[in-house]
């Protein structure tokens, strides 16, 4: 599960326009809280913690560190306690991407992984390679596309009414290489003003849309994805909500605090 929780930063949105997508980017803080939706067939009571992001514009590209720290509780009441950070920095032209995870259960480390990805050129193929744990390379089919230009993609189908997209995005979160993912995009939300004063209204009070994506293993294409995730998505790249769907159980994480991060003086 620490693996498939990693992936969830594939899910933020980032906007674009006629001008430059990284220009229309808010660069935002924000912290979720993290419950258990469901827990279906598998064994799990209940689920507390918190996720929080710092999604950043830097001079030659974007910056990310997320943290989710959480605590699993089985049916006899006994918890596990995780912690999991991941870093990752992607150029502005979308061609290479670096990344850094760390995973802690119970107080030791239960994985480790850092790296490196480069593709050759819009729309053509590249290579992944790992320092950790353990040196290996990953080759990376062509139109594979790094978090954040994965992101642009999404929101300019959104913005131009499209209802699907399917492509391969590496983020370095597991050794799997890149997933394929099923994007689809449901209806446009209004504007809606927060209740909450911990929320910005600048960066929360936006049009929006609901997305549910799916996330398949390489060499799957067909039959159930690993997981898929529901999201309220904003114009500027926020995640209003977020509900994680692994079969057997589900977490939702719900907003509890955003607020602007400046922009870089280059």
């Amino acid at each position: 599960m620490r693996r498939k929780l990693a992936l969830w930063l594939l899910v933020a949105v980032l906007a674009a326009g006629a001008t430059p997508a990284w220009a229309q980017i808010a660069s935002h803080r924000a912290a979720y809280s993290l419950s258990l939706g469901s827990g279906k067939s598998s064994g799990i009571s209940g689920l507390e913690g918190a996720m929080y992001i710092d999604w950043q514009e830097v001079c030659e590209g974007w910056t990310i560190n997320q943290r989710m720290r959480f605590q699993i509780y089985d049916e006899s009441g006994e918890a596990i306690d995780n912690d999991i950070s991941f870093s990752s920095w992607e150029a502005k032209d979308g061609l290479s991407y670096r990344f850094t995870l760390r995973s802690i259960r119970n107080g030791e480390i239960a994985e480790e992984l850092r790296g490196r990805a480069d593709l050759k050129g819009p729309g053509k193929p590249g290579s992944a390679v790992f320092t950790e744990p353990e040196e290996e390379t990953i080759d990376l089919p062509a139109g594979t596309l790094f978090p954040t230009a994965h992101s642009i993609k999404l929101i300019q189908a959104a913005l131009a009414g499209e209802k699907w997209l399917s492509r391969p995005v590496f983020d370095g979160a597991t050794l799997d290489g890149a997933l394929e993912i099923n994007a689809l995009l449901l209806r446009r939300l209004p504007p809606q003003k927060p209740k909450d004063p911990e929320i910005a209204a600048g960066l929360a009070n936006r049009q929006s849309w609901q997305v549910r994506m799916a996330f398949f293993k390489p060499e799957v294409q067909t039959g159930e994805p690993e997981y898929e995730t529901s999201m309220r998505l904003a114009d500027n790249g926020v995640g209003l909500s977020f509900l994680f769907d692994y079969r057997d159980f589900s977490i939702q994480a719900k907003l509890q605090k955003l607020e602007a991060l400046p922009k870089p003086r280059c």
